[in-house]
């Protein structure tokens, strides 16, 4: 299986790098960080003996969109599964008013992805065939004060991938839609304590095994499905007054 990974050089996306390479499947690693992206391809032809390739995209600029899906389907006739792990948190020392902040994080985690995300289906659908798997966040289910630039970004990406979901459905074309919680990574430092997160190995396995499932919304780990039914229950009344 040909496999691009877009958000590749860490966390959760040098993970699932990792774990595709480990099974034997050929990746493509994207992300915008090309030293990364040169370092972890070279681990993993030489540690798991597979064709890995370096493509840098930056999400918020379309040429490199472009770029990207060029050169992609240029080292693979077909993507086979396309899996989105890339994400950029607005700034805690910006002011949620900040006009480049808001600008960048919407770019970078929604219509960057809606654009590049487009153009891959497209091509799935003419294949008939593909798996397409792209991580959103529960902070998309409910806004809330302490981040809700960054929720809303994700809000819209849940809802641009459930109706892709069902354009792509009749051309055998699978849509996963992930909502992880607190991931211990890198972008999380500082924001979260480390009991609340789990590893980025552990969403990655989980990840992997999405690939030949019928999930369509799946919560990473799922105790995050009953947190948020909770968590959308609460009148917005009471809502608003919560320090969250």
């Amino acid at each position: 299986m040909d496999v691009a990974i877009i958000g590749a050089s860490s966390g959760i996306g040098r993970a699932v790098a990792n774990v595709f390479a480990e099974n034997k499947h050929n990746v493509i690693c994207s992300s915008r960080d090309e030293n990364e992206l040169d370092s972890l391809v070279s681990d993993l032809r030489i540690r798991y003996n597979i064709n890995a390739y370096a493509v840098p995209v930056d999400l918020t600029n379309n040429l490199s969109i472009k770029k990207f899906i060029k050169r992609s389907y240029e080292l693979f006739k077909t993507i086979d599964c396309c899996i989105v792990t890339a994400a950029v948190v607005d700034s805690v020392d910006k002011p949620y008013y900040d006009e480049e902040e808001l600008i960048n994080t919407t770019n970078a985690n929604y219509t960057g992805i809606a654009l590049t995300l487009n153009e891959i289906s497209r091509r799935m659908a003419g294949d008939s065939s593909g798996v397409i798997m792209c991580l959103s966040s529960v902070a998309g289910d409910r806004g809330r004060q302490s981040n809700f630039i960054y929720g809303a970004s994700k809000s819209a990406l849940i809802t641009y991938l459930q109706g892709l979901r069902m354009k792509m459905f009749k051309h055998n074309v699978h849509v996963i839609t992930i909502l992880p919680g607190y991931i211990d990574t890198i972008m999380a430092y500082g924001r979260v304590q480390n009991c609340l997160a789990v590893s980025p190995q552990y969403a990655a396995r989980k990840i992997y095994k999405l690939v030949k499932s019928n999930r369509n919304i799946v919560y990473i780990p799922p105790v995050w499905w009953l947190v948020m039914k909770i968590i959308k229950f609460i009148p917005e009344s009471i809502f608003k007054r919560l320090s969250l």
